[in-house]
């Protein structure tokens, strides 16, 4: 197999089976376009894949909201249990050094989690 030399483009061949309808359809819609049915399918590939990447670049990860409602739960409970139960604060200092800990960790799972989803 012999290299291709930088900037040659390659074109990919695609074979698809529709419905008799759907072709039908495609191909009146090319005509009244004034377009080949390989353009059409080209421009739906095309806006297709932008989608695609606009969606996976900017969408949140759903995990990731997750995880960040958690440690924000956590911080309000700390911070009720220190207003409502007597000896509160105290309890919620000892609580306080795991529970920054566990947060740490858990922030720095979700970064590590979405740098691998960028990077794909």
């Amino acid at each position: 197999m012999t290299a291709r030399p930088s900037g040659v483009r390659r074109w990919y061949h695609l074979r698809v089976r529709i419905e008799p309808e759907q072709g039908a359809a495609l191909r009146g819609l090319a005509h009244r376009s004034r377009a080949t049915i390989s353009q059409l399918l080209r421009s739906v590939v095309a806006r297709a894949l932008a989608d695609a990447d606009a969606a996976s670049g900017s969408a949140p990860d759903e995990s990731a909201i997750r995880e960040m409602a958690i440690l924000v739960a956590v911080e309000l409970v700390l911070k009720l249990q220190e207003a409502s139960i007597p000896g509160g604060t105290t309890l919620s200092r000892r609580l306080l050094e795991d529970a920054a800990r566990a947060a740490i960790s858990r922030i720095e799972l979700v970064e590590a989690t979405l740098r691998r989803r960028t990077e794909r």
